[in-house]
C-alpha cells in the first residue's frame, strides 16, 4: 500500500519530463530547410522610399499611434491607427494628414484612411514587399483592389 503513492509520483514525473523533451522538426534535418522558389520578377526590389516618408510625417502628429504605408508608382495608401480619444475626430484628421501628404510627397494619388481593414491589408502587402514575395504588377494591382475598398466602403 505504501508503494502505490511512491509509483504514481515516479510514473507522473516519468510523463511530465518525457513530453518536455520533444524534438523540434527542424532539429531532425539538421537545419536543413526547403529553399522558396521565386520568380526572378519578384526578386526586384520595389522602391517604399515615399511610403516611408510618409509614415515619419504622420508618427510625428501627436494623435497618430501606428501607420502603415504602401506605395505602387501613382499611387500611396497609408492606413493610421490614432490614440483612443482621437478617434472622434477621425474624419478631419484623415483630411488634414491626406493634404500634408500631398504637399510633402511626390505622388498622384494619396490616400488616408483609418479603417482598421484596410491597416491589416496593408501590414500584409508590407510584409509580402519585405520578403520579396511580390511583384510591381501585382503590387500594382492588389493597391487598386485596396483603393477600390476604401471607396466602396464611405
Amino acid at each position: 500500500m505504501k508503494k502505490m503513492p511512491f509509483l504514481f509520483i515516479i510514473s507522473f514525473l516519468y510523463f511530465l519530463l518525457s513530453g518536455c523533451g520533444q524534438v523540434e522538426p527542424d532539429t531532425i534535418n539538421n537545419g536543413i530547410r526547403p529553399v522558396k522558389m521565386s520568380t526572378s520578377e519578384s526578386q526586384q526590389t520595389i522602391d517604399q522610399d515615399e511610403a516611408n516618408k510618409a509614415k515619419n510625417i504622420l508618427l510625428k502628429k501627436d494623435q497618430v499611434k501606428l501607420v502603415r504605408s504602401v506605395q505602387s508608382k501613382d499611387l500611396l495608401i497609408a492606413a493610421v491607427e490614432l490614440e483612443h480619444w482621437n478617434t472622434f475626430k477621425s474624419k478631419t484628421l484623415t483630411k488634414e494628414m491626406k493634404k500634408t501628404l500631398e504637399k510633402e510627397i511626390n505622388i498622384k494619388n494619396v490616400e488616408v484612411t483609418t479603417d482598421h481593414k484596410i491597416f491589416i491589408e496593408l501590414e500584409k502587402l508590407e510584409e509580402k514587399i519585405i520578403n520579396h514575395d511580390i511583384s510591381k504588377k501585382k503590387l500594382d494591382k492588389e493597391l487598386q483592389q485596396i483603393n477600390q475598398l476604401m471607396k466602396e466602403q464611405t
